[in-house]
């Protein structure tokens, strides 16, 4: 049975890529993911969830949601950038080699994840996840 726009509550943002979920504007079913779209989706779930949240994938989840109430020092970020290399990097999914994280903190209770991928193109993937401290 195909997920129908009329059933959830799903949003369009654009082309179909910003929002959490891709939805095929003609038909309203979740769209396949192509090229660095696949990725990039991979990338965004694993960094948002929580260890445990996948029933299939227990395992795997970034767990920013741990740093809230810590202070905005260079030890809280790197600990954020550590969760979010092991959750993409914890069953091969992806390289470390491949991957940068950069946190960059923009206020005194907010860190921004900014994480690069190469993923062999002339531009490196880039994903961005914010962390409310």
């Amino acid at each position: 049975m195909a997920l129908r726009y009329d059933d959830y509550d799903l949003r369009f943002y654009g082309n179909g890529i910003e929002g959490d979920l891709q939805v095929d504007p003609v038909t309203g079913d979740l769209a396949l993911t192509e090229q660095w779209e696949c990725p990039r989706q991979d990338m965004t779930n694993r960094i948002r969830t929580q260890t445990g949240d996948w029933s299939t994938h227990p395992d795997i989840g970034g767990d920013l949601e741990l740093l809230e109430g810590e202070p905005n020092t260079r030890a809280t970020a790197d600990q954020g950038a550590a969760q979010i290399l092991r959750t993409l990097t914890f069953d091969g999914r992806f390289s470390p080699a491949d991957l940068t994280i950069r946190p960059v903190p923009t206020s005194i209770d907010q860190i921004d994840y900014y994480v690069f991928l190469d993923a062999g193109a002339d531009q490196p993937l880039v994903v961005k996840q914010t962390s409310q401290l």
